[in-house]
């Protein structure tokens, strides 16, 4: 029999719709003048989130916690000095190089509890408590003190170093300089020099003075107008002792 019924409809399947969405500018693409930064930002896009994602880790790091208080410091003492409080907060601070550049003039003492590079003018004392680089351009008219010490610049006061001291070509020194282990000079000293161990004069340095050391190493063409004295610390007490025993 031949099958007479109607044949099965398929039921039509709806096509999915399309939602176009605008593309956003890449950030690379994105303006760079204030003003439609500004604009760019207020809008929800790529570029206006990311502005807004940098404002609240700026603000976020930017409270109160992260600046000492002086009076909170100090407390009830009256006696607690500016001093005092540098010297606490020196003792929680890491230390750090320490640099005066060129053309800085500082007008009074400098102090630094790290290594220390100068190139400015101090008009005062300087004391360092590590090593203290004068450069070429540096100037200081007090005294320096530091546990080593390389000049390169003019010092017009006492140089004392617990350490070392090296007077570069171009260095000058217009007083004494004293050194506890080694003292190496390449540039003029109009002063007397004092050290614990050895004393180089190189070939460029120029020295108007006496010389105190245990050991003196001149270099060729070095040029020294002075007296020099070599005696060890027992001979120095020995001699002490002797001219105490003299007779009147």
């Amino acid at each position: 029999m031949l099958d007479r019924t109607e044949p099965r409809k398929e039921q039509a399947t709806a096509k999915p719709q399309v939602q176009w969405k605008p593309v956003e500018a890449p950030i690379e693409n994105a303006p760079d003048t204030y003003e439609a930064m500004e604009k760019a930002g207020k809008r929800d896009s790529i570029f206006g989130r990311w502005l807004h994602s940098i404002d609240d880790k700026l603000t976020t790091n930017r409270g109160p916690a992260r600046v000492r208080s002086a009076a909170d410091e100090a407390g009830e003492s009256p006696n607690v000095t500016a001093d005092d409080l540098a010297i606490r907060r020196a003792k929680n601070v890491k230390p750090q190089r320490m640099i005066v550049p060129e053309g800085v003039i500082i007008e009074g003492n400098m102090t630094s509890g790290s290594e220390t590079e100068i190139s400015g003018r101090i008009e005062g004392d300087v004391t360092v408590d590590g090593r203290l680089y004068l450069g070429a351009g540096a100037l200081v008219t007090g005294n320096v003190r530091a546990t080593s010490c390389v000049v390169e610049g003019l010092v017009e006061g006492k140089v004392e170093c617990s350490e070392d001291l090296e007077l570069g070509r171009t260095g000058r020194l217009n007083a004494d300089a004293m050194a506890g282990k080694e003292m190496n000079l390449g540039g003029q000293v109009f002063g007397n020099i004092s050290t614990g161990g050895v004393a180089r004069l190189r070939s460029t340095a120029r020295l108007t003075g006496n010389i105190r050391s245990r050991r003196i190493v001149i270099d060729d063409g070095a040029v020294f107008n002075g007296t020099c004295t070599m005696r060890t610390p027992s001979q120095r007490a020995e001699a002490g002792g002797a001219q105490k025993q003299m007779p009147l």
